[in-house]
């Protein structure tokens, strides 16, 4: 009588199908749960950085008769204002008071945020990671069509301690075809990639998947604001519809 073969040790192929499916089933069910996980990670750093960024500038007003850091760009044009661009010598000022350069930006932002060196743009300043309302000269800037919402920019620490001082960067640019969106449901907005999000040709933050982004008051309170409770504001005073644009 002939022995009957023993059956080895390993894996059927049925077996190993059955396996493979059950890992893709466990990886489809975790990812969205680890990316989720991942995104409020970075909102709770981004958080922190604007409750540090607004310490700074306390800091520095506490040293300066309570002036504020000026908002003011390096453009001969002193009304050439843009509320996510400051001086060489403001962010020099912030990054000596924080202690570190990293408060300038949304740990969401990628290049060319989030280095050392800046984004240095040519006549103008550096374009951080947040936009500074503080130290602006004119506001409420008036626009053209009166279509957008007004805001205020604090000038001293004692001013009134609700005005917004610092928040997230949803801001867009028609005439630089450039729309940020740091907050996606599942992190930041990179449609082909890219941060500036092109070819979304300078739309609002919202429409290509913003979901909302940190707001920091004067009287260093931070708050999450969902991007269907975001007005529109103007980011530059000069410019009206080409300028930048901003919600929060």
């Amino acid at each position: 009588m002939r022995p009957r073969p023993s059956r080895g040790l390993g894996f059927t192929l049925v077996e190993l199908l059955v396996v493979i499916a059950i890992i893709a089933v466990l990886a489809a069910l975790l990812l969205p749960s680890l990316i989720n996980a991942k995104e409020k990670a970075r909102r709770v750093g981004c958080k922190s950085n604007i409750r540090q960024f607004i310490l700074a500038a306390h800091m520095y007003a506490n040293d300066n008769t309570e002036k504020l850091p000026s908002g003011l760009s390096e453009n001969p044009n002193k009304e050439d204002e843009h509320i996510p661009v400051i001086s060489s010598v403001t962010r020099e000022a912030l990054t000596r008071y924080a202690g570190n350069v990293k408060i300038l930006d949304c740990p969401s932002l990628g290049p060319p945020f989030n280095k050392a060196a800046g984004w240095f743009y040519s006549m103008y300043g550096f374009v951080i990671g947040y936009n500074y309302l503080g130290g602006h000269d004119g506001t409420p800037w008036q626009d053209s069509y009166s279509t957008y919402s007004t805001w205020i920019s604090p000038k001293t620490a004692n001013a009134l301690s609700t005005l917004v001082l610092v928040t997230d960067m949803n801001d867009w640019s028609t005439s630089e075809s450039k729309t940020f969106a740091p907050h996606g449901s599942r992190g930041p907005i990179l449609r082909k990639g890219r941060l500036e999000n092109f070819d979304a040709f300078g739309a609002p933050s919202r429409s290509i998947g913003a979901v909302g982004g940190n707001v920091g008051l004067l009287d260093g309170s931070v708050a999450w604001r969902k991007i269907s409770n975001m007005k529109t504001h103007r980011g530059s005073r000069l410019w009206d519809d080409i300028g930048c644009f901003a919600a929060w």
